[in-house]
This record gives C-alpha cells, sequence and structure tokens, in this order.
C-alpha cells in the first residue's frame, strides 16, 4: 500500500505555517544569544582596559617604595597602624585623581609588609578583608602577573577585580587594585532582552493567528474520521466516505488496511477450524477472547463462553487454570504437560498442554494461549507396548533364572545318581556339592533383592563421607593392585536415600570398575552438584577395557554379564535402588579406552524426614 503525498493541500500551508512560528523564535533567541554574548564580552573587556589603565596610573604614580615614604614624611616611629594611617592618608591625593578619572572604578594599593589595602580612606582603614581578596593578592604576588576575576554573575550583583603587583628593583613590595560592578552592563542587557522578546512575541501571535484557522478546518474533518472510524468497528462492511485534501488518502488507506484485517482474520478462522488440536486464548483478566471447534469438542464448550474467566468456565481444581495462570503472572509457559481432564463421570481424556504468553507489535503483553492435543489413543497405545515389554522382559528373566539354576541342579544331581549307585561321597565331592548348594542360594537372594527390594530407610546424608569410606574400603583391600584417587567438591547439599542400599550401589559399581582394570590402572571417584539437575552426581571413572557399544544399553538388565562366574543381577539390583531413590544414570564408555558411570541422586529439601 502506497499513499500519495500532494503538497498544495491545506496540510502543506498548515506545515509552513508552524514552521515559520518554530524558527521565528529559534532565529531570534539565536540572535539574542549572539547580541548579549557579544555585548557581555565586549563591556567586559572595555571595563578591563579601564581597568589596566587605571591600575597603570597608580602604579607609575607611587615613588618609590612604601617604606621609603613612611620614611619621607616622618611617620617611622609610629606604630604599625599609625603608619599605615599615614601611608594611606600621603597615598589619598593619587587615588582621589585616579578615580576622578576613572568614576565607575573602586581603586587602592595593597601594602604587602603590613598586609593592609590602602584606599585612601583613613576612617575605615582596610586591614581586614576577604579570604577571596587575599588569594587574589597572593597569585598576583606569586605569579608576579595580573590576576582577574569575576564572581556574581553578569548581573547586578556581580563584580569585576583586578590585581597586578608593584615591583621595585625586582622585589614585589604590593599590589594595585580596582574593582568594578556589573549594574551598568546588567541594566543595558535587560533592556536588550526586552525588545528581542517583544519581536518573538509578535511573531509567535501572528503564527498562531495564521494557524488557527487551518486548524479548526483540519480539526473538523479529523472528528468526522474518528466518528466513521466507531462506526466501521461495529460495522465490516461500512467503508468510509474519503475526506477532502490530504485526509483523503488517510481514509483510502484506512478502509484498505481494514480489508486487509478482515480478509487475515478470516483466514486465521479457517486455520483454527480446520486444525485437531485445541486452541484457546485469554487475555490479562484471563477472559476467554476466543475458542475453536476442536477446543469445543474435546472439552464440551461452546462459543458462549467467549468473555467468561477461566474459573467461571473450568472447576477450581482444573490444569487450564494453574497453566494459564502461572503464564500470565508468573511468565512461565509450559510445555507438553500431560494432563488427566473428566469432564464428566465415566469420560475422560489424556491432553497434552502448552501455553504461550501474546504479545502485540510493541512487545506489550495483551494475553496468553493455550494449545491442548487430545493423546487419549496414543496413552493406550503406549500401554499396550509397555505390557508386551513387560512379558517380554519376563520371559528374559524366567530364562536366565533357569539357566543359572540348571548348571548348579546338573551337577548335584550327577553326584546324587553317582552316590545312589553304592559309592562313597568323596571330600572333594561333597565340597562341590555344598559350593554349587551355596551358589544357589546366592541367586535365589539376589533374585529375591531384585524382585522384591527391602524397604529403604530415607533420610537426608552426606554423600561425601559416604563415597569416602567406599573408596577407602576397596583402597585398603585393592590399593596394592590400581590407583585409586577421589575428588569431593565442598559443602554439597545433602541427598535424601537410604545409606546402606546407596552404599551397595557403589560398591558394585566400583568392584566392577575395578575388575575392567584386570588389576592395573586408575580409578578415579568425583562428587558434584548439577546446579541444571539440581541434583548430586557421584561420577566412576576407570580406564579398563571398556563397554562395546551393542552392550551398552544391556549392562543394568538382569542376567547379564561378561563375566564367567557373574549372576547378572548386580548392576539391575543397583539400577532397581537408583530408580527407588528417584535418581538415574549416566553411562559412558570407549572399548580399551574406559568407562564413565555417574549415579544421580535428589537433594534433600529442607522439612525432609526419615522415610
Amino acid at each position: 500500500m502506497r499513499i500519495r503525498i500532494v503538497h498544495d493541500g491545506f496540510i502543506d500551508h498548515l506545515l509552513k505555517i508552524i514552521a515559520l512560528l518554530l524558527l521565528i523564535p529559534i532565529g531570534l533567541a539565536g540572535y539574542l544569544y549572539y547580541l548579549v554574548h557579544s555585548t557581555e564580552l565586549g563591556l567586559i573587556d572595555n571595563q578591563r582596559k579601564a581597568m589596566e589603565t587605571a591600575m597603570t596610573y597608580l602604579d607609575e604614580n607611587l615613588n618609590g617604595t612604601f617604606n621609603k615614604m613612611i620614611e619621607d614624611i616622618g611617620a617611622g616611629n609610629m606604630t604599625q597602624r599609625d603608619q599605615a594611617k599615614a601611608l594611606n592618608k600621603s597615598l589619598q591625593p593619587i587615588i582621589v585623581e585616579a578615580k576622578r578619572e576613572y568614576p565607575n572604578l573602586d581603586l587602592g594599593y595593597y601594602w604587602k609588609d603590613y598586609d593592609v589595602i590602602l584606599d585612601g580612606d583613613n576612617v575605615h582603614l582596610r586591614e581586614n578583608f576577604s579570604k577571596r581578596r587575599k588569594n587574589n593578592f597572593e597569585d598576583a604576588l606569586e605569579t608576579k602577573n595580573m590576576v582577574f576575576q569575576v564572581f556574581g554573575g553578569i548581573t547586578e550583583n556581580g563584580q569585576l577585580e583586578a590585581y597586578r603587583p608593584i615591583i621595585r628593583d625586582g622585589i614585589t613590595i604590593g599590589a594595585v587594585w580596582a574593582s568594578s560592578d556589573f549594574k551598568p552592563i546588567s541594566q543595558k542587557i535587560d533592556n536588550m532582552k526586552q525588545i528581542v522578546y517583544g519581536i518573538i512575541t509578535l511573531g509567535i501571535l501572528f503564527a498562531l493567528g495564521g494557524t488557527i484557522s487551518l486548524v479548526r478546518k483540519f480539526a473538523g474533518s479529523v472528528n468526522e474520521v474518528k466518528r466513521n472510524l466507531t462506526t466501521i468497528s461495529n460495522d465490516p462492511t461500512y467503508i468510509i466516505p474519503r475526506a477532502p485534501g490530504e485526509l483523503g488518502e488517510i481514509t483510502d488507506a484506512i478502509n484498505q488496511m481494514y480489508n486487509k484485517l478482515i480478509d487475515v482474520q478470516n483466514y486465521n478462522q479457517e486455520i483454527l477450524t480446520s486444525i485437531d488440536d485445541g486452541i484457546i486464548t485469554v487475555n490479562k483478566e484471563q477472559k476467554l477472547v476466543s475458542i475453536n471447534h476442536a477446543a469445543c469438542h474435546m472439552l464440551n464448550l461452546s462459543k458462549d463462553y467467549l468473555g467468561l474467566t477461566m474459573q467461571d468456565i473450568f472447576p477450581e481444581d482444573s490444569p487450564f487454570i494453574d497453566c494459564v495462570k502461572n503464564t500470565l503472572l508468573q511468565n512461565k509457559p509450559v510445555k507438553d504437560i500431560q494432563v488427566f481432564y473428566q469432564d464428566s463421570p465415566g469420560s475422560h481424556l489424556h491432553l497434552l498442554i502448552s501455553t504461550s504468553l501474546m504479545v502485540n507489535v510493541r512487545q506489550d503483553l495483551v494475553g496468553a494461549l493455550l494449545h491442548f492435543r487430545d493423546i487419549t489413543e496414543m496413552v493406550r497405545l503406549r500401554e499396550d507396548i509397555n505390557r508386551q515389554e513387560r512379558f517380554a522382559s519376563l520371559g528374559k528373566i524366567i530364562a536366565g533364572v533357569a539357566h543359572e539354576i540348571r548348571s548348579p541342579l546338573t551337577s548335584i544331581t550327577g553326584y546324587m545318581q553317582f552316590w545312589n549307585q553304592g559309592h562313597v561321597p568323596s571330600q572333594k565331592s561333597l565340597n562341590i556339592v555344598n559350593r554349587e548348594m551355596t551358589r544357589l542360594a546366592t541367586i535365589t537372594d539376589e533374585l529375591l533383592q531384585f524382585a522384591r527390594p527391602s524397604r529403604a530407610t530415607m533420610q537426608p546424608c552426606a554423600i561425601n563421607s559416604l563415597v569416602r569410606r567406599v573408596v577407602q574400603f576397596l583402597g585398603d583391600a585393592h590399593g596394592d593392585k590400581i590407583e585409586f584417587a577421589a575428588k569431593y567438591e565442598d559443602e554439597l547439599p545433602d541427598v535424601i536415600m537410604d545409606e546402606h542400599q546407596i552404599e551397595k550401589v557403589l560398591s558394585n559399581i566400583m568392584y566392577n570398575a575395578f575388575q575392567s582394570t584386570q588389576g592395573k590402572g586408575k580409578l578415579e571417584t568425583t562428587t558434584f552438584y548439577d546446579e541444571e539437575k539440581n541434583m548430586v552426581g557421584v561420577s566412576i571413572k576407570d580406564n579398563g577395557c571398556g563397554i562395546s557399544e551393542e552392550n551398552l544399553g544391556k549392562v543394568f538388565e538382569p542376567f547379564f554379564t561378561t563375566k564367567s562366574k557373574g549372576t547378572g543381577l548386580g548392576l539391575a539390583i543397583a539400577r532397581e535402588i537408583i530408580e527407588a531413590h528417584k535418581g538415574f544414570y549416566e553411562v559412558e564408555s570407549t572399548v580399551n579406552v574406559g568407562t564413565i558411570m555417574t549415579i544421580y541422586l535428589p537433594i534433600a529439601e529442607r522439612g525432609d524426614k526419615n522415610g
């Protein structure tokens, strides 16, 4: 959409008048600044030159030094104060003559030795003066240069002061000074400001008068457009009549834009109607703004619910309310949360819920979108698959039990038949039978522990202490064969666990790692806190033979073992214990490089008690 701008309408004239209105005060303000600034600098420079000339006059008319003048007037035996008064009186004619030549200046001398200002006035001998003037005298005497200072600004109360050292025979004996106020300068500047401000005021009044008529006409056209906008918001079929001038192009653009918005709305409505997922949108007050056909069908709702709040539509314990509230109030959208929804007795659905925030083009929050999908059939299919997998696993376990029991039973049966034939049992055969019976008992105990683990006594425990104890035990037993190393992260949070069962898990995993090194190498144990998982981890790393890729996923399955005398139930029992603790494990391994086995356990939250 393109808008063609015509430059001969009343808006163009309005813009020119407004530009003129802005340029007049801006130009005059600039002129005022330049004029005032130039005047200030010029007047200050003139005053400064006059002060320099006056101080030169005082310096040139001072014959000799102050001490010599004291001797000439016969005041050498007087007190210091009387000497200053006598000297002040002697200098009075010079100062009076200088003031007559420069009537707007205050002039005088400064006697360094007696630290007194001599201005020809013996009534008030100026022995005490401001620290500011004292510092200026000292700067002039120290630098042997003229010192100028403006204080109080260029106002009626402001002043310009000058100080110049008096040097006789290379020695600084004092200074001459002059001062002048800015009252005359300030009055001249104020007069100029009044003239310029008057010109600015006339310019503004002229510009305003020229624009008022155009603004009134423009405002009338704008109000007409506003009324038409109110009409079009209630009647989408209404077309705004074309306004005069440039506003006509605006009304044409509004009509085009509104038609496009209606087309986009219809297009979105068709999309929402055709998809099978439920879509509900709410505003910031959690009131329903829109709901598509699929959502109405799944939740048994209707369009009549539009405008109602989520609390008015759904029960208080509905997952929809919590998800929308967390999204809007806490800025915590949810992603693929599976919930169980029951709209009536005997009718329930498994839904997969997601939410997201809705913002406008200015990134302001306007509401939230609730998206849900019916996965009831998928859940039922998954349950059927899990049931079949459990039956398959049960078959493997039965086959494993049969295989493990058959070997010792074969040996025992053979010896029993041999003895029934009248042979006397030897000590060796009795030992073999006893060993096979023990093996059967061990398999039975491990199988029972795997099928029915003992009840865990859950309580907060320090994982570092437990790991340190297990590493110490294995190090004492096998430290002469491989190197045992451990790294413990400080200040780990407590873990909620059954200490005896987790000790069994760690011992089993570490012993398997030791066996994989075949009596040479290194076993390293590390404890740490995973902030992302909010869990404590124990990592057991070895540089043994490793696990092949095809066996990596089987090491925790019952009766899987690569050892000639193993039952394959140790790691399976460890897995059952870890999962009972609501933890999980990870395994990384490379053949002939080593294996890293890590278990994660939940931390003990505040308030956890013995389980």
